[in-house]
């Protein structure tokens, strides 16, 4: 018995040291760090805690995280709250690429349409399951870098076929 429980714990330790990247162990592959798009690599410094005010939300709290052998930047939106929402950034043949997980309960994807030193600009791409032409969603997004603690975003909502409201830009600052 004793000795089940200490198989199955080692077991379950050789499993998880390759799940949390805190052990090394010959279990998991040596993995190259990635390297993504320019774009990628840009979304990547925002990587952190931030904060903003806005007019009409209040206190707005996000969070950017990298995930997937650091392939991926996964944005946390007022996590906790009734308006929680979740994004992703990718790259897709060396193309960022960008899923919105919505409080509206759809998940419009995004491509880069526009890259600067100082910028990065999404807008739809074809999404399964979302009528453009009826579905209130997000259209679009600007990320806008203004320095190493602050960036600006500007969304782009659609509805009925047609640009609607979506708040003012917001400048987020680094916690």
């Amino acid at each position: 018995m004793i000795k089940q429980a200490l198989l199955s714990i080692a077991a379950f330790m050789a499993l998880t040291s390759c799940q949390t990247g805190k052990t090394k162990d010959t279990a998991c592959a040596d993995m190259p760090p990635y390297k993504g798009s320019a774009a990628f690599e840009r979304m990547k410094s925002l990587v952190g805690k931030w904060s903003a005010e806005s007019p009409m939300m209040g206190k707005m709290n996000t969070e950017f995280r990298l995930i997937a052998g650091d392939s991926v930047v996964e944005e946390r939106f007022a996590e906790g709250t009734p308006m929680e929402m979740l994004s992703t950034y990718h790259d897709v043949n060396g193309k960022l690429t960008m899923t919105h997980y919505c409080m509206l309960r759809n998940q419009p994807r995004m491509k880069l349409v526009k890259s600067t030193a100082d910028s990065l600009t999404f807008d739809l791409a074809p999404t399964p399951g979302l009528n453009v032409a009826k579905d209130k969603h997000m259209h679009g997004a600007t990320y806008s870098f203004i320095d190493a603690d602050h960036f600006k975003l500007e969304g782009v909502s659609w509805d009925n076929g047609k640009s609607c409201p979506c708040g003012p830009p917001v400048i987020f600052t680094r916690k």
